[in-house]
C-alpha cells in the first residue's frame, strides 16, 4: 500500500491507513503494521510516534514474536476515547441525546419530551438548550468533542444541513447545521432520521457487513433509508427512500398529498391504521374495540393489533389490509433496488409477530429474487446510533488528515 506522489500526500495516506487498520483490526505491533500495509519499519515508527503523541494510539501489552527470536513486540491499540462525539435523535414525541466514543459505545445519554404541537418558537430554543445541557454533562472536556450528528424527521439539504420541513417540530427551512456550529463551535451534521436508522443498522445493527440494504420505518409516518454500495444514498434533494408517498392503488391518484402524510402512510402508518378501524366501526362492524360509552377518540394502533391477536374479526381485517399495503411497498422496493436486506422498524413493528411473516409470504409470491426481510435489531435506538455513526465518520476523516504528520 505504498502511495506514489508528493511526499505530503503519501504521509497523509499512510497515516490514514495505519489508523484504519488499528481501528478495525487492532491491536497490532509495529512490525505487523509494516507487513500488512507494505510500509517500511522506519515509516511506521515515525507515523506511530506522531499518533501516540496526539493521543490517537496507545501502547499496550507486549508479546513474543512469532518466531520467538528477537525482542518482544509491543501491541498498539486505537484509542477510542481520544475524542468523543454527540448523537441526537429529534422526534415528535421525545428527543434523545448521547455522548459516545469513537467505537460508538455510549458514555452518557439523556431523553426529554419534545415540545408538542409543532411550535417552532418553543421547540427550536428548547432543542438548543438540550444540546447545551448534553455538552455540559459530557464526561470529557469540550475540546475533545469533535462532532455532533442529528437526526430529524424531515428532508435535509445535504449542501448546508437545512431542515426543509419537519411538521412535528414546526421547523421549516431551519439552517440547523449553521445554528449549531455558530453556537457550539463544533462540526455538526444533520440528516433525515430514517436515513440515520439505515446507517445505524449498517454500522452497529443487523445490517453490519451488508453493502446494499433498505430500512423502512413505520410509526406515525412511513419512511425509508437506503444504503447502496456501502454508502448512504440521499437522491436528488435528499428525498430518496420516501416510501410513505408510494401509491398502492390507482384510485388514490386523485388526492393531493402536498403538505400531508403521503398516500401509503395515510393508510398503513399508525394513524392510518386507526382511521381505517374507526371507519369500519362506524359502518357497523362488530368489534371488542368499542368501549361501553362508544368513545373511539383514544383508540390506538397497539390496541387494534392486540385485538387481532385475541381473535377480533374487524381488527384482523384491518391488520390484514395493513400487511397488504406494506407488502406492496416492500415488493416495489425489492424490485427497484434489489437490496440484499430490507429492515423493518418503527413503533408499528413492535407488533412484528403479525407483520413480518405475512409480509415475507406476500413478497415471495410476487418477487422472484427475495431479499432478506428482517426486523430492526437496534429498535428505538436505530436513529440515535446512526447519528453517532455519522459524527464518527466525519471525525475519522478529520483525524486521518491532520497536519504535521511525521
Amino acid at each position: 500500500m505504498n502511495f506514489v506522489g508528493n511526499p505530503y500526500l503519501m504521509k497523509q495516506l499512510n497515516r490514514s491507513a495505519i489508523l484504519g487498520l488499528l481501528r478495525e483490526h487492532g491491536p497490532l505491533s509495529r512490525s505487523d503494521i509494516a507487513k500488512l500495509l507494505n510500509l517500511s519499519p522506519p515509516t511506521v515508527t515515525r507515523i506511530v510516534s506522531q499518533l501516540i503523541a496526539e493521543g490517537l494510539l496507545r501502547e499496550g501489552e507486549t508479546t513474543e514474536s512469532a518466531t520467538k527470536i528477537g525482542r518482544p513486540r509491543t501491541l498498539l491499540h486505537f484509542n477510542f476515547l481520544a475524542h468523543i462525539v454527540i448523537g441526537v435523535d429529534v422526534g415528535g414525541a421525545k428527543t434523545t441525546g448521547s455522548v459516545a466514543d469513537l467505537h460508538g459505545d455510549i458514555l452518557y445519554r439523556k431523553t426529554v419530551p419534545s415540545i408538542p404541537d409543532g411550535d417552532r418558537s418553543r421547540s427550536l430554543p428548547a432543542f438548543l438548550d438540550f444540546l447545551e445541557d448534553l455538552l455540559e454533562a459530557a464526561p470529557a472536556p469540550r475540546e475533545k468533542i469533535r462532532g455532533i450528528g442529528v437526526g430529524v424527521p424531515s428532508f435535509v439539504l445535504e449542501r448546508d444541513g437545512t431542515v426543509v420541513w419537519a411538521p412535528a417540530l414546526g421547523w421549516r427551512d431551519v439552517p440547523l447545521k449553521r445554528l449549531l456550529e455558530d453556537r457550539f463551535g463544533i462540526p455538526s451534521f444533520i440528516e433525515n432520521d430514517v436515513n440515520l436508522a439505515a446507517l445505524g443498522e449498517s454500522q452497529f445493527g443487523i445490517g453490519r457487513g451488508i453493502r446494499n440494504l433498505v430500512c423502512i420505518f413505520i410509526g406515525t409516518g412511513i419512511g425509508g433509508g437506503l444504503i447502496l454500495n456501502g454508502e448512504l444514498y440521499r437522491g436528488h434533494g435528499g428525498a430518496a427512500g420516501e416510501v410513505g408517498y408510494m401509491v398502492p392503488s390507482p384510485d388514490l391518484l386523485e388526492h393531493s398529498y402536498d403538505d400531508e402524510f403521503g398516500c401509503l402512510e395515510s393508510l398503513a402508518a399508525g394513524p392510518g391504521v386507526v382511521r381505517r378501524a374507526k371507519e369500519a366501526i362506524r359502518k357497523g362492524g362488530q368489534t371488542s374495540l368499542v368501549t361501553d360509552n362508544g368513545d373511539l377518540d383514544k383508540l390506538t394502533a397497539k390496541q387494534i393489533f392486540q385485538a387481532a391477536r385475541d381473535g377480533d374479526a374487524l381488527a384482523q381485517k384491518v391488520v390484514t389490509e395493513t400487511v397488504d399495503y406494506l407488502a406492496q411497498a416492500v415488493a416495489n422496493v425489492a424490485c427497484t433496488l434489489n437490496p440484499e436486506m430490507i429492515i423493518l422498524g418503527g413503533a408499528l413493528t413492535r407488533s412484528g409477530d403479525l407483520l413480518l411473516e405475512p409480509i415475507k409470504e406476500r413478497v415471495r409470491r410476487v418477487v422472484p429474487f427475495w431479499p432478506k426481510i428482517v426486523l430492526t435489531q437496534l429498535g428505538d435506538d436505530a436513529v440515535l446510533q446512526g447519528a453517532i455513526a455519522l459524527a464518527i465518520r466525519a471525525t475519522q476523516e478529520d483525524i486521518s488528515v491532520q497536519e504535521g504528520v511525521a
